[in-house]
């Protein structure tokens, strides 16, 4: 039974997105949260994610508040805002992604990963440009999975999934999933999660808070 779940990360997880008509504009976490407090009615959840912050400035400003809250589970999804705006530095992403991890570990929480969506197969950038962009979310993704295999962690990994597949999942600006988007993601990160013996209700549909 989770007791305490806690987000950290940037607009994903803070759910930034385009409306979907029918569909209540929530991030992944937001719906998992809640088919995860209707398997535990007395479970705690706390979105501390905030838009455009680098990994450095996740760890900066959100690991301390994350950890004060004492959670049993947290999700740390960060990377993208240091692989998509340079200059681009894979060590140090490494260091703030091992620093919160680590820190997590520390206090007994379980934690919850994703690698990064192919964004280049939106993005219309130049060639140059467009394989920096694709070089730099290959080497995150990479780091990422080292990571969660060291600590333990439930990756779920978004590079090798078909949602980049399907362009009725996001936003205009391609970058973010769209409010139904976000709702199919947390289906498959649902799955994987009661594979791995979380208890959730998911909705039949989905779409009703």
């Amino acid at each position: 039974m989770i007791h305490h779940f806690v987000a950290l990360g940037d607009s994903f997880t803070e759910g930034v997105g385009d409306p979907v008509k029918g569909i209540p504009l929530r991030s992944t976490h937001d719906w998992l949260a809640d088919w995860m407090r209707a398997a535990s009615p007395n479970m705690r959840y706390t979105n501390l994610a905030t838009r455009g912050l680098r990994a450095a400035e996740i760890r900066s400003q959100q690991m301390p508040r994350g950890l004060n809250l004492q959670p049993d589970w947290v999700s740390i999804i960060a990377g993208a805002n240091d692989a998509l705006r340079g200059p681009f530095q894979p060590d140090g992403l490494r260091a703030e992604l091992n620093l919160m991890f680590g820190a997590f570990e520390g206090i007994g929480a379980r934690i919850l990963t994703a690698t990064l969506p192919n964004f280049t197969l939106r993005l219309e950038l130049p060639d140059p440009l467009q394989e920096r962009v694709k070089h730099n979310l290959e080497a995150t993704n990479g780091l990422i999975r080292d990571l969660a295999g060291r600590y333990g962690a439930l990756c779920f990994d978004f590079w090798e999934s078909d949602l980049d597949k399907n362009p009725a999942l996001w936003s205009e600006d391609g970058v973010h999933p769209n409010a139904k988007g976000y709702l199919e993601i947390a289906r498959q990160v649902a799955l994987m999660l009661e594979q791995h013996g979380i208890a959730l209700q998911v909705a039949v549909q989905g779409e009703g808070r």
